[in-house]
């Protein structure tokens, strides 16, 4: 019966030993912050002490000023409107429509954001002085500013320029010339974009200019040689003289055959009926084959003219059409290089600032007492094993000598 239980007891044994060590462990350590408690306490408090003059007397204020801007609602450039014209023109003939990209290739955070930028503000407010970073190490320089502003597109579509300065006069005149500025910037870049547009545009439109006036003289030299001028109407008055001829020429062969049957071909009456027969065919022939009734070319090579006159007038009406395409979009080009218009619109200007934003001297106080309780902990506990562990040497060093 003993020996069924011994070794369950057996088993039991450590477990609980290790559970007594640990909270023999737990009430020593309990035990020794109790005893050390002033050191702990005076530990904390020089440490909060050293905050509080840190956070007060190192750490200036930090003001933070925000100007609040929307994009403008504009037409596009010269280069939107010619896309806009082609996806129409393509969807007017059932092709589908161009797709891409949005219609703006960046946004203002691009400029807010540019190295220029940067340069330009550190140079204007002397950021050099406010960070303490020599004016030579523009990288440095750069990344601080970079700590210091911030530009945040809003969900409702809106921009925040917010700007981090000592001074907070100083911070709402800098988030105001940093939107003077992208406007500035934005406008140079909008005006570069439409003399390149415009360039191009006025090279395409000299060119159409020479194409059409070489295709009007083309033309010109045409309608002087083969004496056509409106392939339609001269159509239209041979085709009516030339029905005419037939129809006389049809009627004499009538009147000749009937003459030849009553009065006999030898007949003087009908000779000359048959003299004029022969003259009719000859106009006709001549109306068919020679130049002169519908132009300086014959009927039967008219077809072969009509359709080289069309090409050319057609040539003509395609020129004319592209310099009427062309013409507006100069027109706007130029508007657009001469035109100052911002960017981006101020809808709440940066004001001074009332309230500091940083630093949080309560929060840089309470963290340090924190830190420095934990570390007043640890520092107790571990010259505690300290001294435990030098006193296990020196009596393992006695029993040594004893022996």
């Amino acid at each position: 019966m003993n020996t069924e239980h011994q070794p369950q007891t057996s088993t039991l044994l450590p477990q609980q030993h290790s559970e007594h060590s640990i909270l023999h462990d737990a009430l020593k350590i309990l035990a020794l912050l109790f005893r050390t408690k002033k050191l702990i306490g005076a530990i904390v408090l020089v440490a909060m002490v050293t905050a509080i003059l840190v956070a007060f007397i190192f750490m200036p204020n930090w003001y933070a000023a925000t100007a609040n801007i929307v994009p403008p609602r504009r037409a596009g450039s010269a280069l939107d409107n010619l896309a806009g014209n082609i996806s129409s023109t393509l969807k007017d003939f059932g092709l589908t429509k161009l797709t891409g990209g949005k219609s703006e290739g960046y946004t203002p955070l691009v400029i807010f954001q540019s190295r220029r930028m940067q340069d330009t503000l550190i140079q204007m407010f002397n950021l050099a002085e406010l960070y303490d970073i020599k004016p030579e190490k523009m990288t440095d320089l750069r990344k601080e500013l970079g700590n210091n502003m911030l530009v945040a597109v809003e969900t409702e579509g809106n921009y925040t320029v917010t700007v981090w300065h000592k001074d907070p006069n100083e911070a709402a005149r800098m988030a105001n010339k940093i939107v003077e500025l992208g406007n500035y910037f934005a406008t140079e870049i909008f005006q570069a974009e439409a003399r390149a547009g415009r360039a191009l545009i006025d090279r395409r439109f000299k060119q159409d200019e020479a194409n059409l006036t070489r295709a009007r003289d083309t033309l010109l030299n045409f309608s002087r040689r083969y004496k056509l001028y409106s392939p339609l109407d001269q159509a239209k008055g041979a085709a009516s003289a030339l029905a005419e001829l037939r129809v006389q020429r049809y009627k004499q062969e009538m009147t000749t055959e009937m003459m030849s049957t009553v009065y006999g071909a030898q007949d003087p009456a009908t000779q000359a009926q048959r003299k004029v027969l022969d003259e009719v065919n000859r106009q006709t022939q001549k109306a068919e084959e020679q130049p002169g009734l519908a132009g300086n070319f014959a009927l039967n090579v008219g077809s072969d003219i009509a359709l080289e006159y069309t090409r050319l007038y057609a040539d003509v009406e395609v020129f004319t059409k592209i310099k009427t395409f062309l013409v507006p979009m100069i027109e706007q080009a130029v508007q657009d290089e001469q035109r100052v218009q911002p960017s981006m619109y101020v809808l709440d200007p940066a004001i001074v600032p009332d309230k500091k934003e940083r630093p949080k001297r309560s929060l840089v106080v309470g963290g340090t007492a924190l830190g420095a309780f934990i570390l007043a902990i640890c520092f107790v506990i571990l010259r505690d094993r300290f001294y435990a562990l030098r006193t296990q040497y020196r009596q393992l060093l006695r029993h040594e000598d004893a022996t």
